[in-house]
């Protein structure tokens, strides 16, 4: 046990530590997303996330199990921003799907490959991370929205909050990540809405039709 004149410094240096802790996984996970942007998800390696970092290999793995875990940390840093909106926001929740549209659109597009990536790991399922990690990750903030728009009567209730997460999840990196650019891309804002549309109405044509006939 330290001597009563360095107790109180043990609780500073735990502080300490847990702030240089915090600090080098926060460097490691910026170099990542910032080379998965750059060259794609698949074409990264550990050792040039390490490089880009400027850590031991050792001390990756000691914050992270495997790059794909990388994967997993973007989705709760998307899931805390989500979460971070939806405090205190009084606006519809189809306005707030349709704010969460247009962001996960843009890291999409900005990361096309490392966002196919990231809908692999969600919808593989937990894994082995901590339970606690799997409750705050993108699938389930999303899944909580739904369930927060059932609840208010705004939201179909004939539809699980989890499948609906994972259909809007996956349309998402379907729609976005995959869009084609250049002269012949459409306007982000016109995919966006097409993709609503979708989702929230469906295919189905309401007005009445002429039944089809062969010729």
């Amino acid at each position: 046990m330290a001597p009563p004149s360095q107790r109180h410094l043990v609780p500073h240096a735990g502080r300490r530590r847990a702030r240089k802790k915090a600090r080098t996984r926060g460097e490691i996970f910026a170099a990542a997303m910032e080379l998965f942007s750059e060259r794609g998800f698949d074409s990264v390696t550990v050792e040039q996330i390490c490089a880009a970092a400027d850590v031991a290999r050792g001390t990756f793995f000691l914050h992270f199990p495997a790059k794909a875990a990388l994967l997993r940390e973007w989705g709760r840093a998307l899931a805390g921003e989500l979460r971070a909106r939806q405090r205190g926001d009084r606006a519809s929740i189809l306005s707030q799907v349709r704010a969460l549209v247009e962001h996960l659109g843009e890291q999409c597009r900005g990361r096309p490959d490392a966002a196919r990536a990231l809908l692999r790991e969600l919808l593989s399922g937990p894994g082995s991370e901590p339970a606690a990690e799997a409750e705050d990750d993108l699938h389930a903030a999303i899944a909580d929205l739904v369930r927060s728009g059932q609840e208010r009567g705004e939201l179909r209730r004939n539809v699980s909050p989890e499948v609906a997460a994972t259909v809007l999840l996956s349309a998402c990196a379907a729609v976005f990540a995959s869009a084609p650019y250049g002269e012949d891309a459409r306007a982000p804002a016109q995919l966006r809405d097409e993709l609503l549309h979708a989702l929230l109405h469906g295919l189905h044509e309401p007005k009445p039709r002429i039944p089809w006939r062969p010729a």
